[in-house]
């Protein structure tokens, strides 16, 4: 469930205790946090004591691994000493809604072309065997013939997506096979 302030807000955690004497905090995610909001988003929010939404940036982040759990050290630009980090323990951080879906939502979910069937010129060309995620765009991994072809998931290569059949179809695929 989304937790939301007037639905244009959404919480992704909560400041924990406070670690050393900078102002800088330990943050414990929500089941609304993901990886990627910290690098992506620019501003998130806590409540003051009025409770009003006060906006604030991330100066410094520190992520720890240990026993195959995380943990987040975070320095707010709101938070500038000891006193301030334990006066915002506990408090809730948000994130604008449009940011939070835009962020959260996978343009498209990868994995789930493993086993499509590609299909180039009318005929079955290969079957996806595997999906790598790249910054700008997912690159498909197909068994065409004896060998496999990489093929990017773009307009200039991929004409349309049928999920009802598991069938991507495909253009210009001479252009990859040429030697």
């Amino acid at each position: 469930m989304v937790h939301s302030i007037e639905n244009r807000f959404v919480e992704i955690g909560r400041i924990g205790r406070p670690r050393g004497l900078d102002g800088i905090v330990r943050f414990m995610p929500n089941q609304n946090f993901n990886d990627d909001l910290f690098d992506r988003a620019d501003l998130f929010y806590t409540k003051n004591e009025r409770s009003d939404l006060v906006p604030s940036r991330i100066e410094s982040l520190h992520v720890e691994t240990k026993r195959n759990h995380q943990s987040f050290f975070v320095k707010f630009d709101m938070i500038a000493s000891r006193t301030d980090a334990e006066e915002a323990q506990n408090k809730a951080v948000f994130i604008k809604t449009d940011i939070f879906d835009e962020i959260a939502e996978p343009a498209d979910d990868a994995d789930s072309y493993m086993g499509y069937t590609i299909e180039f010129d009318g005929e079955e060309f290969g079957e996806v065997l595997d999906v790598m995620m790249n910054p700008a765009h997912p690159i498909l991994e197909v068994k065409h013939g004896a060998g496999t072809i990489l093929i990017p998931m773009v307009e200039e290569y991929v004409e349309e997506t049928d999920p009802d059949n598991r069938i991507i179809f495909c253009i210009n695929l001479d252009q990859l096979t040429e030697e």
